[in-house]
């Protein structure tokens, strides 16, 4: 076990844990069948609210919601040395291969990996449709469901020449780290969604799971960092948070 009294020592590690936690309570809850499509409409809702956000924040400064700004504005980094992923193709159609995401590496370690593997299913598409769904994303494998590497197409996005100098000074600079939230401010989102989500899908069965969920979470983090992901309940996670 770890632990981790230290709230503000989130990581991604952190997200993809309770993520694990949740998927497993509510499946062992409700049944694989039923438990899987639950947690995957969680996913669901989850990544479209976080597109939403983006999208508001890239409005926000008077940008067009294009594939080159959805990645522009995204919300997250890894803890440096985590991922690896390389741009194998730049035009007609940007295309990504990640060979490590610290994701599937915490739940390979801890033979979470049919869980994470719904995450991983679902998430890309929502995040972009959420964003704009007039933009299509192909997902043409995940490692989590035995790809060698996770290949992600943007259709239409051309990220040569000039287009590719100009996102890499929106990642770095404008809107740079101003569009990054702090990895408790995810992990409360994804706690707030799945709750609301299991309790409406399940009832009290779901509740059950989610606190189920969130102890097995306190297990290995703590109850500071549980309570720190309890605490984000009364967010609004639709619109963008005061900074």
């Amino acid at each position: 076990m770890t632990t981790n009294d230290q709230p503000n020592g989130f990581t991604e590690t952190h997200h993809a844990i309770l993520f694990a936690c949740l998927a497993r309570a509510i499946i062992d809850a409700a049944g694989q069948t039923r438990g899987e499509a639950v947690v995957r409409r969680a996913v669901r809702a989850y990544g479209m609210e976080r597109g939403r956000r983006m999208a508001l924040r890239a409005r926000a400064n008077g940008e067009a919601l294009t594939f080159l700004n959805y990645i522009a504005y995204g919300e997250w980094s890894a803890t440096p040395g985590a991922m690896k992923q390389a741009i194998v193709e730049k035009a007609p159609h940007a295309t990504a291969h990640v060979s490590l995401c610290p994701w599937h590496t915490v739940w390979n370690d801890k033979d979470l990996l049919p869980y994470g593997r719904l995450y991983c299913l679902e998430i890309d598409k929502a995040l972009v449709n959420g964003f704009n769904p007039d933009l299509t994303l192909n997902v043409n494998g995940v490692r989590t469901d035995g790809a060698e590497v996770c290949e992600f197409v943007y259709r239409g996005a051309d990220v040569s020449g000039v287009n590719g100098l100009l996102l890499g000074f929106k990642k770095s600079v404008r809107p740079g780290k101003r569009a990054r939230m702090p990895w408790e401010y995810h992990a409360g989102h994804l706690f707030t969604t799945f709750a609301r989500v299991a309790v409406a899908e399940l009832g009290d069965v779901g509740r059950g799971a989610v606190d189920a969920g969130l102890a097995e979470f306190a297990r290995e983090y703590g109850e500071a960092a549980a309570k720190t992901v309890v605490d984000y309940g009364g967010t609004d996670f639709t619109n963008l948070p005061a900074r």
